[in-house]
């Protein structure tokens, strides 16, 4: 097994090939905000509780790489929203494919907020490197995200996430829409790896963990529940408890 099948092996795991893939990749975008302001820390609890794979920036990897297990997955960042900036509603290329290759990367992560300023240049530049990184067969996670105003709206997804599968994504992380047949639809209309988002706020445990389980009966093939996780009290316990559902 070598390449981009050992590359995707160590994202989908387990008899289902599954991916609990805990994102800590918002610290350009929210700052250091409680919870991933300790980046080893969490890190440290992500992993304890379950995950198999993480998403964060090359500088984070950087930071926290001697505590990340070697059977865990590591999915690059290559794209970072700019907070400060006035401009910072869509991300702008932070690295490169040979960046992801030098620190031994099993895959690259892109987002795209369709509706946002600057959606179709970074478009542009993901596309570029999809077809870039099958030449080293690296996968690509892309994050298809539709506009703020059909966030969750089922067609709108469908779209997103075809968008993605049309221009050669490995991955697909985008999200759920809140109905498993509709989601299923959604699914089976881009027949790549889906992972569903975590949404943007707290949510309470058994909401989320009811999430995963949807999902799942949709046909998800992970999930990536980012501030749900690290803004909990106990990340490590949030952690423990969406793996028993996305693997039961």
């Amino acid at each position: 097994m070598v390449g981009k099948e050992r590359r995707m092996s160590r994202l989908f795991v387990g008899e289902q090939k599954r991916c609990l893939l805990s994102p800590l990749d918002h610290g350009g975008w929210l700052g250091p905000v409680k919870g991933i302001d300790r980046p080893r820390e969490i890190v440290r609890a992500v992993v304890a509780g379950g995950a198999n794979a993480l998403l964060f920036s090359p500088g984070f990897y950087r930071a926290v790489a001697d505590v990340v297990p070697p059977s865990v997955g590591v999915v690059l960042r290559v794209s970072l929203t700019a907070g400060l900036s006035q401009q910072g509603t869509q991300e702008t290329p932070i690295a490169s494919l040979k960046t992801a290759l030098r620190m031994d990367a099993d895959a690259v992560a892109v987002s795209v907020f369709f509706g946002r300023e600057g959606d179709i240049g970074i478009y542009r530049w993901l596309a570029e490197l999809i077809d870039a990184s099958h030449e080293y067969e690296m996968p690509v996670v892309a994050e298809m995200m539709p506009p703020g105003d059909n966030f969750y709206d089922a067609t709108a997804i469908a779209h997103a996430a075809r968008i993605g599968m049309e221009i050669g994504a490995d991955v697909i992380k985008t999200n759920y829409c809140g109905d498993v047949d509709a989601f299923a639809h959604i699914v089976a209309s881009a027949p790549v790896p889906i992972i569903v988002a975590g949404g943007p706020s707290r949510g309470e445990d058994d909401r989320t963990v009811a999430m995963v389980r949807d999902a799942v009966a949709g046909g998800a093939a992970g999930v990536a529940i980012g501030r749900r996780v690290w803004q909990s009290d106990d990340p490590e316990g949030v952690t423990a408890r969406i793996h028993e559902a996305l693997f039961a």
